[in-house]
């Protein structure tokens, strides 16, 4: 893993930050075509921001950029394509009219249970023939990777 630089480049296929990029990406590209072949439409993006709702609702769309790791304008394209389906509505904060919480709607309520028999599907999938201390061993690594970057 450690020799991914080569004396005239990178050897991209070596590069622990590529393979953590392909996973993402195919991640990604199966979760949102299992969602729509449940006829649930649904991005991954929107499906992190439902997790987020279910465990605590009406939260500010700042509360929701730091817990999904998206920047406020990628959050507001986010919020304003849920919004439109009929997934969550923004609000004025009780506390103070002049800022926003998000909230769920039924609908949003409504697809905890269809997304998350998808998403449970998907991680057996995902984990499938790995041996559990690897999986231990994988997150306690990703961790590690975070923290070295943070």
């Amino acid at each position: 893993m450690r020799d991914q630089f080569t004396s005239d480049g990178i050897a991209l296929e070596r590069a622990i930050a590529f393979a953590l990029h392909q996973a993402y990406q195919r991640l990604r590209t199966v979760t949102y075509r299992e969602f729509r072949e449940q006829g649930l439409d649904i991005t991954p993006e929107q499906w992190i921001v439902l997790v987020r709702l279910w465990a605590r609702d009406a939260q500010t769309p700042s509360e929701l950029s730091e817990a999904t790791l998206r920047d406020r304008p990628t959050m507001t394209r986010i919020l304003d394509s849920m919004e439109r389906s009929g997934l969550l509505v923004r609000e004025p904060a009780p506390e103070d009219g002049r800022g926003r919480v998000v909230r769920l709607t039924s609908v949003g309520r409504g697809l905890r249970g269809p997304l998350t028999k998808v998403a449970k599907r998907l991680v057996q999938r995902l984990e499938d023939g790995i041996p559990e201390k690897d999986l231990v061993t994988t997150q306690r690594t990703l961790q590690r990777i975070l923290e070295n970057l943070t």
